[in-house]
């Protein structure tokens, strides 16, 4: 191990050592990487003739060209991530997927701090309120974050519960960009996925929230959203507000069978409140628990909006056989089963019949109107609340929202990342431990007003209010 004192770091003058690997045992071959990203995405990615159209072409291959002369001698797989992942973020979709799981332990990072030193010489410096002292919802994990350099922050472990988590553990490294901040962890390195303070808590995107612990203390509201993170719960509570409003808060679309079962058992107390009010500030996205709200805001008939499949002999071989399945043995919810006709499966016949002899770039996909038996009388208003970390399902779910006349948003504008979906596979690099998803279909909405710049924008824009008042606002506004 390479040994560096703090004070060639800059980092602490209390922390004990510092040290990094020299020489990890993992290589790879950095141009056949990035040659087969580039092929793999000009074949197969929706987006890439939406970048053709858009008249890019010619900072496309600028881009192509110096990337691939940086990765021509490259073997060292970080290093080379970073180079696929200027290539991959330069379509600004985060569903197209470039993730590397690191699967030798030689390349943990470690820096060995000591925890009362820590706490002693805090206020030695001008510190940011993202460095202190955190942990995890269940107490399993508590990290010391700390600045290294004007973009960059390191959380590094102090306890564990794992053993397999060692204290001095750089677990997480977050980076300043020109849209907050993004992360990757000691074991997997990622696109540019969010990050954002709230306060005393910290959520890493939806897949995990920090509290912090020292300096300061939780505020009571704060210590009851963190509690719902624990068990793996992702924020998803309800609870009774008053007379006239049920709170429902979901953190993530990842549990749908969770989802399922908190709205089955506050049924009849949402069902008997004039006011539902739906928290999803956090939720990134997903699977499609959004699915078990639509009996509270339903109206009239939703319109899903057909999608876009690009065609190609991956993607055709991946969608053909669930479009013959869905016209030869459709398997339908039983809460939408009536939408499932005849004339909707018919036309996954045509697709079936159609594509493989197609010569056109995309293939529109039939999409599934939604109708429900009744409207319910109450809850009246439904209120649903966004902010900067809704992608994904919580996007399409704002979408399908617009169709109904109960519903109001509020909040901020979401991420942005709904333009394109699904994924007709993985597509495997020659580095093993890289893994690339594909987009392969495009939203109703991309063509004519895409959104993965702009995400959606509820009408009720409430930036100006500090956060932990928006619900106040809301039902204010509801009882108008």
């Amino acid at each position: 191990m390479k040994k560096k004192s703090l004070l060639k770091f800059c980092l602490f003058l209390f922390s004990l050592i510092s040290f990094d690997t020299l020489n990890a045992q993992s290589s790879c071959n950095c141009i056949a990487n990035l040659d087969t990203t580039i092929k793999k995405t000009e074949v197969n990615y929706v987006g890439y003739p939406d970048m053709i159209a858009r008249n890019q072409e010619v900072q496309y291959k600028k881009m192509v060209a110096r990337l691939r002369a940086s990765a021509k001698n490259e073997s060292d797989p970080r290093r080379c991530f970073s180079i696929l992942k200027e290539y991959v973020v330069f379509f600004n979709d985060k569903h197209y997927d470039l993730e590397y799981t690191i699967a030798d332990s030689t390349m943990f990072k470690y820096n060995f701090i000591d925890e009362s030193r820590y706490r002693k010489e805090f206020v030695s410096k001008k510190r940011e309120p993202i460095e202190g002292i955190w942990i995890s919802p269940d107490s399993s994990l508590k990290l010391a974050v700390y600045k290294v350099d004007p973009k960059t922050y390191q959380a590094v472990v102090l306890e564990s519960r794992d053993q397999k988590i060692k204290p001095g553990l750089i677990y997480y490294t977050f980076s300043k960009t020109g849209k907050g901040l993004v992360f990757d962890r000691f074991d997997w390195m990622t696109p540019e996925f969010p990050v954002r303070q709230r306060g005393n808590l910290l959520y890493i995107w939806n897949f995990e929230v920090l509290a912090k612990v020292f300096p300061g203390t939780l505020t009571e509201s704060e210590k009851y959203n963190f509690g719902t993170w624990r068990n793996y719960a992702y924020g998803l509570d309800c609870r009774k507000l008053d007379e006239n409003n049920v709170l429902l808060t979901i953190g993530s679309f990842n549990r749908d069978n969770m989802i399922k079962d908190i709205i089955k058992k506050n049924d009849s107390l949402i069902r008997s409140s004039r006011h539902l009010i739906v928290d999803l500030r956090g939720n990134g996205g997903g699977n499609s628990g959004w699915s078990y709200l639509l009996p509270y805001f339903y109206t009239n008939t939703i319109q899903q909006g057909d999608t876009y499949l690009r065609l190609s002999p991956l993607n055709n071989a991946a969608n053909l056989p669930s479009f013959k399945s869905m016209y030869e043995n459709p398997k339908p919810d039983p809460r939408w089963e009536k939408s499932y006709t005849a004339e909707y499966r018919e036309k996954f016949k045509e697709a079936f019949e159609q594509i493989p002899q197609s010569k056109q770039t995309f293939y529109t996909i039939p999409s599934l109107d939604i109708y429900a038996d009744s409207v319910l009388k109450t809850p009246e208003k439904v209120a649903l609340i966004f902010d900067d970390l809704g992608g994904s399902s919580t996007e399409y779910f704002f979408f399908i929202s617009k169709q109904s006349t109960k519903v109001k948003r509020y909040g901020e504008r979401t991420l942005g990342m709904m333009d394109y979906m699904g994924a007709s596979t993985d597509s495997p690099l020659p580095f093993k431990d890289y893994y690339l998803m594909i987009p392969d279909r495009k939203a109703t909405w991309t063509d004519t007003a895409p959104t993965n710049i702009t995400g959606f924008i509820p009408e009720n824009d409430l930036r100006h209010l500090p956060r932990e008042s928006w619900i106040d606002f809301i039902k204010k506004d509801l009882g108008k």
